[in-house]
């Protein structure tokens, strides 16, 4: 069975607020798999299981199936991430 490469990282980039600290991250999985998830970066994981920007915080992401589409989620996560706060209710 042939091995598939290693995830890269493509786009990682942290935002820290007076209500958060969280990372949203993209990385191509495959040839043409693009994958963005946002993380919950304090101590307490306090926003973990929470939602932003369509995201459950640590348990959910979005596929792009190309470049383009992976550093758009990406670029969207990014703004909710400095835009919104995150909410309960994200439990998947």
């Amino acid at each position: 069975m042939p091995r598939l490469p290693a995830p890269t990282v493509i786009a990682q980039r942290a935002v820290h607020t007076d209500t958060h600290q969280l990372t949203v991250s993209t990385i191509r999985i495959a040839a043409d798999y693009y994958d963005t998830a946002v993380f919950d970066d304090s101590p307490d994981k306090r926003h973990t299981e929470m939602l932003i920007g369509g995201y459950v915080i640590d348990s959910s992401s979005k596929r792009g199936l190309d470049r383009e589409a992976g550093m758009d989620n990406h670029r969207e996560a990014l703004i909710a991430l400095r835009d919104e706060t995150p909410q309960p209710g994200g439990t998947q």
